[in-house]
């Protein structure tokens, strides 16, 4: 009797070890697909950025295995140097969420997939780098077994980008009425400046007559001089140096602007006019 019942418990024994080792299953890359990684903070895109990545495995014949990505175990953002966040979304064909992690299923006739982060609009973000850690992960088929992990450090930036328009309004183009011209009138009633940027920033301004109000006859022996302030800071009109500078990044600043008309003694009488142009650029050099 025992010779005979020794094989029934030796199959009995091997059967799960034989079993365990057809289904080991591995990563062989996690990498990206896309190279694109920058967020435009302007953008009126539903996702201004996706970053693609592609999970190859080497899975036996019949077997699955549970799969899981994750970015700082669990987190939904990338992360700064000042832990300010960029939100993301998972996105691929199959899959689900859970716990901010998501979580599908491979086997040997999908051994491979595409997945991406997707970093949805409307997040105001200051020029620097964000980052983080993605973490793929293989159990075998419902269990907390893990069977192989890959990692990759990710990044996207968002770069030293600006935009300027009048504070209310959406055309880019204002005519301003300036009124019976006396000197050293003040004229406070112009529309704002609304200024956006990313990085520090300066604004300038380029005057088609170099900060002079022209008479309607084209004649400059009649130039009426006038000074520009924006934020209470005269700026340039003439050509000069003088621009209007922010030491800070601003999600959204009003800016007041301040006309103050010259000496009109011995200046024809008639329509004086002026075409101003106002610049904002970013510091392309800022990146924390």
């Amino acid at each position: 009797m025992w010779i005979k019942t020794m094989p029934a418990y030796l199959l009995a024994l091997y059967l799960p070890a034989s079993v365990a080792e057809e289904c080991n299953a591995s990563i062989l890359t996690l990498k990206p697909v896309l190279s694109a990684n920058t967020y435009d903070v302007f953008s009126s895109a539903s996702y201004p950025l996706k970053s693609q990545y592609e999970l190859s495995t080497s899975i036996p014949e019949d077997c699955s295995v549970d799969v899981v990505i994750e970015v700082d175990d669990g987190a939904s953002a990338l992360k700064n140097h000042n832990l300010a966040e960029m939100r993301f979304e998972y996105y691929a064909q199959t899959g689900r969420l859970e716990a901010g992690k998501w979580r599908f299923t491979l086997d040997s006739q999908q051994q491979n997939i595409v997945f991406e982060l997707r970093f949805p609009n409307a997040q105001w973000l200051e020029a620097a780098e964000y980052s983080g850690m993605l973490k793929a992960i293989l159990y075998q088929e419902n269990s907390v077994m893990e069977q192989d992990q890959s990692e990759l450090r990710i990044a996207t930036k968002v770069v030293p980008s600006a935009r300027i328009q009048f504070y209310g309004l959406t055309q880019r183009h204002y005519n301003l009425d300036l009124g019976s011209l006396k000197t050293n009138k003040i004229i406070n009633y112009a529309p704002r400046l609304w200024v956006e940027s990313t990085a520090p920033y300066t604004l300038s301004a380029e005057s088609q007559f170099n900060g002079k109000l022209r008479h309607q006859s084209q004649n400059p022996k009649w130039d009426l001089d006038y000074m520009m302030r924006i934020a209470s800071e005269q700026i340039a009109l003439d050509g000069g140096n003088s621009e209007w500078r922010s030491n800070v990044s601003t999600e959204g600043t009003p800016l007041p602007i301040q006309i103050i008309i010259g000496n009109t003694e011995r200046k024809a009488g008639g329509r004086y006019s002026d075409t101003v142009h106002i610049h904002v650029e970013p510091d392309l050099s800022y990146m924390p």
